[in-house]
């Protein structure tokens, strides 16, 4: 494979994420070589960009390749895209089948920085496999953050109980709970508070928080919000508010 336009077949030029990165010589193997050759079909002389899921980005060129492995070489440091400054951490209910894959894709494309698998007590979603499903998901996160041109590794945290989520609630600037029936309208609560740096964002289930989940997101600060007159899925709810939080303060223009 050679000859190839410096962006690629499409003309947009690639991006792959490694982390690790040191010096101007990368050697890729295993999976980062099947992707580059396989999935990108990329070959000598096709430039990219690659960055180290911690802030840095660069563009480099394949400088040799075969059925082992591919060589990068770094040619320049580039400036990327910038992170939202609002850091909104999304805690989700896992939901059934595969619906939380397309959650984490979805956040993180959208600019969420961190999302945490959320077991509540009407959690129906099993949780047998889990190392195999969390490494999934991380991968999951990984692609879209090469994919929506993001230079930071999104985090997707181990599940965790409702009970352990609290504190981590309670130490956001601004921690909402969308949850139906006697609650505020997002949009009012966001109008009515300075801008925060960070934003928690708790879903419930397809049966809703429990009334003792609720009073401990009360307790521990959290605005019980609406959002809007139709009832949402799930695996819709946290990407609709994120959303709507990223726009209202400037994240998404």
């Amino acid at each position: 494979m050679t000859g190839l336009p410096s962006c690629g077949k499409r003309g947009k030029m690639r991006r792959l994420l490694i982390e690790g990165i040191t010096g101007d010589a990368v050697a890729l193997t295993g999976e980062q070589h099947h992707r580059v050759t396989r999935v990108l079909r990329l070959g000598r002389g096709d430039k990219l960009r690659i960055t180290d899921g911690r802030g840095a980005e660069y563009e480099a060129v394949i400088e040799a390749i075969d059925r082992i492995q591919a060589l990068l070489r770094i040619e320049r440091r580039v400036e990327p895209v910038p992170e939202p400054e609002v850091k909104v951490t999304v805690f989700q209910s896992v939901p059934r089948g595969d619906a939380m894959e397309r959650v984490i894709q979805k956040c993180v494309e959208i600019g969420v920085a961190e999302i945490v698998p959320l077991i509540t007590r009407r959690t129906v979603a099993r949780t047998r496999g889990e190392g195999t499903k969390l490494a999934r998901w991380r991968k999951i996160a990984l692609h879209a953050v090469e994919q929506s041109g993001r230079a930071w590794l999104v985090p997707v945290a181990e599940p965790v109980m409702v009970e352990a989520a609290i504190p981590q609630l309670a130490s956001c600037d601004l921690a909402l709970a969308p949850h139906y029936g006697l609650a505020e309208s997002l949009h009012g609560v966001l109008e009515a508070r300075a801008r925060p740096q960070s934003v928690a964002i708790a879903i419930g289930p397809e049966g809703g928080f429990s009334t003792e989940e609720i009073e401990q997101f009360i307790a521990a600060g959290a605005r019980i919000i609406s959002l809007g007159p139709r009832i949402l899925r799930s695996e819709t709810a946290g990407l609709v508010a994120a959303t709507i939080v990223l726009h209202h303060y400037g994240e998404m223009e």
